[in-house]
């Protein structure tokens, strides 16, 4: 019996460790839940003077806008991943669909899957909360639309490492926004991170568009400099990460790896 019970914890200890991907996700975990609390702690306890809803609506805000990016991401990896354990890719790719007439429908179905999951949402915290996002006016459209290419984004790059690597990569569809997430300043501002960590964590749009969904909320401000660079740095990561995908499809027919994916 000893032995059995070994040669199974043998078999999951290599699952469980065999990749990097897995490998991230178990030690990275607890890392980013001292960093997230202890960066959110930080700020409230430093701005201790902000109404209780007025850091209520601040909180829900971030809440709701995240959660776009999050089902953005989600829904344009797992629509691809469906592809991927059905083993439809080979069906696919020998049809007279092009690869960008692939990228387009991802989009939009990441598009229509996030909107249709992040309406209920709104309005239930409407309801309870007494939360008013719509606040932010027409602004929201411009951050909900970022948040979006961001997703995407990151969908495609995820997306491109499966096809090339495998299903050990799987795990990045749900670990890597949370990576991200203590560096993007969702629940608290740039300025609560340590000066070296700031300066990594600007590159990323998702902290100009919190930034700027604070400081419209409690200051009633817009900076335009913040737009540009946000549609600047987005931009500039979408072509990336598209061009990656495509990249990585020219790869894995190359190389046959069609065949070898899917459950």
């Amino acid at each position: 019996m000893i032995n059995r019970i070994i040669a199974l914890l043998i078999r999951y200890k290599n699952i469980a460790f065999g990749s990097f991907p897995r490998l991230l996700s178990i030690f990275y975990w607890p890392t980013v839940q001292i960093l997230f609390w202890g960066y959110f702690t930080n700020f409230f306890v430093s701005n201790n003077e902000m109404g209780v809803w007025t850091a209520l609506n601040i909180i829900l805000s971030a809440v709701v806008l995240w959660d776009v990016l999050f089902r953005g991401q989600l829904g344009l990896t797992m629509s691809f991943f469906e592809e991927l354990w059905s083993r439809n890719l080979p069906n696919l790719f020998i049809t007279p669909v092009k690869d960008y007439e692939i990228v387009i429908s991802l989009v939009l179905i990441s598009f229509i899957r996030t909107i249709i999951g992040i309406t209920p949402a709104i309005f239930f915290a409407n309801y309870f909360f007494e939360f008013h996002l719509f606040e932010l006016g027409v602004n929201l459209i411009f951050l909900f639309a970022n948040l979006l290419m961001i997703g995407w984004s990151i969908g495609f790059i995820v997306s491109g490492l499966v096809l090339r690597y495998g299903q050990a990569f799987e795990e990045l569809a749900w670990a890597i926004i949370f990576i991200i997430l203590p560096f993007s300043c969702v629940y608290y501002p740039l300025s609560s991170l340590p000066d070296l960590i700031q300066k990594i964590a600007i590159i990323l749009p998702t902290v100009h568009i919190f930034e700027s969904m604070r400081l419209i909320l409690i200051e009633q401000k817009i900076i335009t400099g913040n737009f540009i660079l946000i549609i600047s740095l987005n931009v500039f990561y979408i072509t990336l990460s598209i061009n990656f995908f495509l990249k990585m499809i020219e790869v894995a027919r190359e190389k046959g790896l069609l065949f070898n994916q899917g459950e």
